[in-house]
């Protein structure tokens, strides 16, 4: 029996509300991230937010074998990452890479870490490739990338730059833009 229009709409805004409801869940872990240095639990939120960001972005193809999520210049964070490694993301095996990416734009969501230099280059190597760019390094969405980690009052917090995610045909969910601060 086909779907009605009204009840496809009503599991859609039941299945937001659910997403949204594990962000604000999130968000509330996020208030206890140590401020400084990066902290074990500072790294953990993050690769937190690395997974959750993949149910709030949607891509104009995903390959039909896995999701990868790629971290360079922060090994606590791609330590942590390991951690996820098990789980599915839109029904497809996770794939955590960690430093040695050979093609960057292979990644689905990539992220830089404050202790990787070569921001501009990598920047270059996956432009036009649809690829998610996250980092915690300073003004990074006004540099070209996607979505920046900041520290506000002892919690971290996300910056989006829309602008650039749309020219890759990436398109973030609402809610996330909801709680995060924009840039143009």
């Amino acid at each position: 029996m086909k779907e009605s229009s009204q009840a496809r709409g009503t599991r859609i805004a039941h299945r937001h509300c659910a997403l949204f409801a594990a962000l604000a869940c999130l968000l509330s872990l996020v208030a206890h991230a140590a401020v400084g240095g990066e902290s074990d639990l500072e790294a953990k939120v993050k690769a937190a937010y690395l997974f959750h960001l993949t149910k709030f972005v949607d891509w104009p193809t995903l390959p039909a074998n896995e999701v990868r999520i790629c971290v360079i210049g922060s090994e606590t964070v791609g330590g942590m990452m390991g951690e996820l490694s098990t789980r599915q993301v839109r029904n497809r095996p996770l794939k955590i890479e960690v430093d040695n990416l050979t093609n960057p734009a292979a990644c689905q969501v990539l992220f830089i870490g404050r202790g990787d230099r070569r921001l501009a280059e990598i920047l270059r190597q996956v432009r036009g490739n649809g690829v998610l760019t996250v980092s915690d390094q300073d003004s990074f969405t006004r540099q070209g990338g996607m979505v920046g980690f900041y520290q506000e009052g002892g919690k971290i917090k996300l910056e989006i730059n829309p602008e650039t995610a749309r020219a890759v045909n990436l398109r973030i969910s609402a809610k996330l833009l909801e709680v995060a601060r924009t840039v143009p």
